[in-house]
């Protein structure tokens, strides 16, 4: 799906946010996963610094996340010492320490 589709999507799902629950199906699923996974590897952003207008935010994309707590429900979820209780699975919980070398990222517990 297009970002301009995408967009469209969502803004027409969130006027009907009622509506949109744990077993919608279709393209508003499609549009929430495929925004959620733009947003994880920085193809997109809720927020960004424009040279001319100052701060950005793109509502669609804030939409998009908040419909996603709507389309996904609360699982247990490991992580590390710790078991969680929540919608958004544990960033990295699944990369072997060789793909975490190769990111070249530092994943600490929070304080």
């Amino acid at each position: 799906m297009e970002i301009a589709e995408t967009q469209v999507v969502i803004d027409q799902a969130w006027e009907q946010r009622a509506e949109v629950n744990l077993n919608t199906t279709g393209p508003v699923r499609l549009a929430v996963t495929e925004t959620l996974a733009a947003l994880d590897d920085g193809r997109l952003r809720v927020a960004e610094q424009s040279a001319t207008n100052g701060w950005v935010i793109h509502q669609w994309v804030k939409k998009a996340v908040l419909l996603s707590f709507r389309i996904h429900k609360n699982v247990p979820l490991e992580g590390g010492c710790a078991q969680f209780y929540d919608k958004v699975p544990v960033k990295f919980s699944d990369q072997s320490s060789d793909e975490l070398a190769e990111m070249g990222v530092r994943v600490v517990p929070p304080a």
